[in-house]
């Protein structure tokens, strides 16, 4: 059966137009950070133009290649941004206003054409950068899915009652993998250059002026990623948000869409992470499998799918708000500084206890290490799982609204069912207590009826049920699902 629909940006006008403006804005901040990288002092002997291009000396090898931007990559994506004007460019110099309707569906398919043409070549390039990390170590690529699937997984099952459809959850992600990562690295790498040339240590000076300007430096680096990081994570949440304006936006879909987005970067900075340390292991002490354990087991709902869920809980709630730039500056707020100050704290606990705890011993890697990673992320997960529940719980009304007007309008919903059906508990209860009694198949067949009963409870609350068909077709699936459950009582 045919899913709720997510809008396309080409039957909206308005969407189009914040896509190419988010892209624009991305653009013109990365070729800030260009200009600001080539002016700045050279400290490092034989320095290239842009720090990005510097080579470690000696055979670096895979170490070389991680820390570096590959010159292809560079040279494609400033190609698009050449392109992507170009574009913009001839769509200015070529814009029609005939009338009649056949002339305005000819400049509708014109625009879209040149809107999704500037789109790709403005930022499709920096996904060139995430696709060579996730492609050049594969295999921790093929490590890192089955996890990552699992907590999209959890995503999608968190909410039962107008949940967020698949295609939009895998393009929030896809936005994490390509533009997040990419763009956040893009403007980091530009950006640890440039504060390096300004804040590092000169020629002449001491170990404790050297130390002081590398702190200074990767200080300030953390937290330019965090800014960068959240405010694209924002850009992406808001165009899906504009795109599902005809469902429920509310802080609950923003949530699961942001904590989606922060999964795709989160997956993408394992694989690099776990390879970097599977390469630097003996001189920095963590091993890759030690990042793993933390980062794809112990920890993937931390860091930035909590952020991301903040943010996003942001932007969702502020759809339907009046004070909306308080809570979109809450939100932002929030995400940099739990990303900046769970880094921070996380390293100032570990040098405190490095003394204490033997580094690499069962209990630093099964208990001391995650707790200290995890300890200063705890307050922002708890603030994310508060606005999840009462965000579900805010859905309520409008659940027992719908299941009501169903339960009244045909017998897809009985009234014997309707209570069971408004309640997560006793939904809950109702599928394990059968199959406790009549076993997993009948469970599961429990199990799909309620499903085809909220989504087309989900439906009516979001529809005119008496336009359309979809109504209808969701209304035989719950009978045809309720004929399964009969015949398995």
């Amino acid at each position: 059966m045919r899913g709720p629909r997510l809008v396309s940006v080409r039957d909206d006008p308005r969407a189009r137009a914040r896509a190419l403006l988010i892209a624009r804005v991305a653009i013109a901040f990365y070729l800030v950070e260009l200009l600001l990288n080539l002016t700045r002092p050279h400290l490092l002997p034989d320095e290239p133009a842009l720090s990005i291009f510097y080579k470690l000396p000696g055979n670096s090898g895979s170490l070389g290649r991680l820390l570096s931007m590959p010159e292809l990559v560079f040279w494609v994506m400033l190609a698009g941004i050449v392109a992507g004007a170009a574009v913009q460019v001839y769509a200015a110099l070529t814009r029609r206003s005939r009338k009649g309707d056949s002339a305005e569906g000819a400049n509708g398919r014109r625009a879209i054409t040149l809107t999704w043409i500037t789109l790709g070549c403005l930022l499709l390039p920096f996904g060139l950068i995430s696709l060579t990390v996730l492609v050049e170590f594969f295999p921790i690529t093929l490590l890192c899915l089955p996890t990552t699937a699992l907590v999209l997984l959890l995503l999608r099952s968190v909410v039962r009652f107008a949940r967020v459809p698949w295609s939009a959850l895998l393009i929030a992600f896809a936005w994490g993998v390509l533009i997040v990562f990419g763009l956040g690295r893009a403007y980091t790498s530009l950006g640890f250059g440039t504060v390096y040339g300004y804040l590092g240590p000169r020629a002449g000076t001491g170990l404790g002026e050297f130390t002081k300007g590398l702190d200074d430096t990767l200080a300030l680096l953390i937290l330019h990623l965090g800014i960068v990081n959240a405010l694209i994570v924002a850009a992406g949440v808001a165009l899906l948000l504009m795109l599902l304006r005809h469902r429920v936006t509310d802080a609950v879909t923003g949530l699961l869409l942001g904590a989606a987005v922060g999964l795709g970067y989160c997956f993408v900075e394992s694989v690099l992470i776990i390879k970097l340390y599977g390469s630097l292991g003996v001189f920095m002490g963590p091993t890759s499998g030690f990042e793993y354990w933390i980062r794809q087991s112990i920890g993937l709902l931390g860091g930035q799918v909590t952020f991301g869920a903040l943010v996003g809980a942001a932007l969702g709630a502020a759809a339907g708000a009046r004070r909306r730039g308080f809570l979109v500056g809450a939100g932002l707020l929030a995400a940099v500084g739990g990303a900046t100050g769970s880094e921070t704290l996380s390293g100032w606990l570990s040098g405190r206890l490095e003394d204490q705890v033997e580094v690499g011993s069962a209990l630093d890697t099964l208990v001391v290490s995650p707790l200290l990673w995890l300890l200063p992320q705890l307050p922002f997960f708890a603030l994310a799982v508060a606005l999840l529940v009462a965000g579900i719980r805010s859905r309520a009304p409008a659940l027992r609204n719908a299941v009501a007007a169903e339960t009244a309008a045909a017998g897809a919903i009985t009234a014997a069912e309707a209570p069971v059906l408004v309640s997560p508990v006793l939904r809950f209860w109702a599928v394990v207590s059968t199959w406790r009694a009549y076993g997993r198949t009948a469970a599961l067949a429990l199990h799909r009826l309620q499903s085809a009963q909220l989504e087309l409870a989900s439906w009516r609350a979001q529809n005119d049920p008496e336009t359309g068909t979809e109504g209808d077709e969701l209304r035989a699936r719950v009978m045809r699902v309720k004929g399964v459950r009969e015949v398995n009582p």
